[in-house]
């Protein structure tokens, strides 16, 4: 196995994967660019905020209703259960009994109200969906060439990765790191051939004993200028 001759390989690889990402996000960016699909983004975030301060509110009556009904039901277990014979006593807890019943009664008109709101919210946000799909699609429509170069490219990227994949496994996992983390660092090369009797990246000028040492087919030389991976074809 030519050792520096499969890194290159990969290395062409990621190149070709690293230019296709780059136009994927062209693409998306000028899809989502569209004043219409941002207005329609715009009002679906709103509608949904919406929608959470509705159910905050229905949750927030429904405990408050929770908590008067126990004390309703507490007040009732005192008021008739016996014990407490005291006129004045038991005239405040009618009292209280009967306040409790109002504040019941505003709760379950409010816990009603809320629920439409909650209803009405929810529709709002399925029709806001719906026109947020709509923009996306009619804008799809619109750019139906970049739609195709953009379905074309994800299959071409689908067949790189599936090479790449099938290119690192025949490589050494310690080679392949090295190679990752050069990847990582020298912005997107990490393997440059030798043109001219120089580093391709850097442009540097090599020996010919450096040069013949990078024909060597398992030994890996990197640039003194770049530390870059040398390949000579």
């Amino acid at each position: 196995m030519n050792l520096t001759f499969s890194l290159y390989r990969l290395q062409t690889l990621d190149t070709q994967r690293q230019k296709i990402t780059k136009r994927l996000a062209q693409i998306e960016a000028i899809l989502n660019a569209d004043e219409l699909v941002q207005a329609r983004m715009q009002e679906k975030m709103r509608v949904e905020a919406e929608l959470s301060d509705k159910l905050k509110q229905v949750n927030q009556i429904a405990a408050d209703t929770a908590e008067k009904r126990l004390k309703l039901e507490l007040n009732q277990v005192q008021l008739f259960g016996g014990k407490i014979r005291n006129p004045k006593d038991l005239q405040d807890l009618q009292a209280e009994s009967e306040a409790l019943k109002r504040v019941l009664k505003k709760l379950e008109d409010a816990q009603f109200e809320a629920l439409m709101a909650q209803e009405a919210a929810q529709k709002a946000l399925t029709e806001a969906e719906t026109n947020y799909q709509a923009a996306i699609d009619q804008k799809a429509s619109e750019n139906s060439i970049l739609a195709g170069e953009r379905g074309t490219l994800t299959d071409e990227m689908s067949k790189l990765n599936s090479q790449r994949e099938a290119l690192t496994q025949t490589l050494p996992a310690e080679i392949v790191t090295q190679y990752e983390n050069l990847l990582k660092i020298k912005g997107g090369k990490a393997v440059a051939a030798i043109v001219d009797d120089g580093c391709e990246a850097c442009g540097v000028e090599l020996s010919p004993r450096d040069i013949q040492a990078v024909r060597s087919a398992n030994t890996i030389i990197r640039c003194k200028t770049c530390g870059r991976i040398l390949y000579k074809a």
